[in-house]
Order: structure tokens, then C-alpha cells, then sequence
């Protein structure tokens, strides 16, 4: 009589068990999916507005920029194309910066006696692509972020370049 009855109280228990599983997958499971993907979705809003912020804080007026153009048009030597091909650069660069910031009134007197240093920074950038890469805009607005961040560690980190951009580029075969 024991044992049928401990036998009937697991059967109960397991009967309760599966039902009480059965209750997790089918209720709490959909309401936890549903919930992961609102969290995923305001996230991405969170995302998208930093974003927008961030691009906000990027420009600047027209007022507050000057322009340095480096004195002479650089020829670079392009990396290899896949197909053996060798190509230059042949670029005069224009530095946008930014007159509000405390490096251009630390630095802008710098510029002309630096050029050469600068200029060293953008062979080495635009070296490492091919004629083809700089063909694409995409790439080459890339190369030119490359190039601004690499004239502001060259400035001690500072910020005032705004922007870098080619005021003649032409790609020479070899």
C-alpha cells in the first residue's frame, strides 16, 4: 500500500512537471523572444541616435574653417594591382581646420615648416592602396580619414584638421 501510494504521488509529480514544462515552452519562452527583440530594437534607436549626434557635432560653419594647401602636388607611389600593375598618385592636398579649436591656434604658424612631415603621412596612407581601391569614392573618402587622423596624431592628437581633401588627383600609369 506504501509503494502504490509513493508510486501515484511521483506520477503526480511528473504528470506536474511535464505540465509545468509544457506552460515554459509554450508561454514564457514567446514572451522572453518578444521582449529580446524590443530590447534589440531600442537599442538600435539608441544607436542611430548617438549617431545622428555624433554627425551633428562633426560639422562646422563656414566661418570657422581655413584652408592650407600644401605648397607643391605630391607623386605617390600606388601599391601593386593584383593584375602586376604599378601606378602614381599625382595629388596637391588641401587641409580644411577648424579655427576654433586650440590646436589651430597652437599649430596653423607650424604648418608650413611641418609640410614635409605631413607629407610623409599622406605617401604612406595613399601607398597603401591601389590605383583601382582609389578609384572607388567610397575608399578614397576613407583614405582621406585615414590621412586626417594620421596629420592629427602628427599634431599631438589634436583636432583642428578638420578634413583632408585633394584639390588635384590624377592616377598616372607607370
Amino acid at each position: 500500500m506504501k509503494k502504490g501510494l509513493i508510486n501515484l504521488i511521483l506520477l503526480v509529480l511528473m504528470i506536474t512537471n511535464v505540465a509545468l514544462t509544457a506552460i515554459l515552452v509554450f508561454a514564457v519562452v514567446p514572451a522572453m523572444n518578444s521582449t529580446t527583440e524590443l530590447v534589440g530594437k531600442v537599442a538600435k534607436a539608441i544607436d542611430l541616435e548617438k549617431e545622428l549626434k555624433d554627425q551633428k557635432n562633426e560639422t562646422i560653419s563656414i566661418d570657422k574653417t581655413a584652408t592650407y594647401t600644401f605648397s607643391e602636388k605630391m607623386p605617390i607611389l600606388l601599391k601593386t594591382s593584383d593584375n602586376g600593375d604599378q601606378n602614381f598618385a599625382q595629388i596637391q592636398v588641401t587641409l580644411t581646420l577648424n579655427t576654433e579649436d586650440e590646436g589651430y591656434k597652437k599649430y596653423e604658424s607650424k604648418l608650413s615648416e611641418n609640410e614635409n612631415l605631413m607629407m610623409i603621412e599622406v605617401n604612406r596612407v595613399l601607398g597603401g592602396y591601389t590605383a583601382e581601391q582609389l578609384s572607388d569614392a567610397e575608399i578614397k573618402e576613407q583614405a582621406t580619414k585615414e590621412i586626417r587622423d594620421a596629420l592629427r596624431d602628427l599634431f599631438n592628437e589634436t583636432e583642428f584638421i578638420y578634413s583632408v581633401g585633394f584639390s588635384s588627383f590624377v592616377i598616372v600609369p607607370r
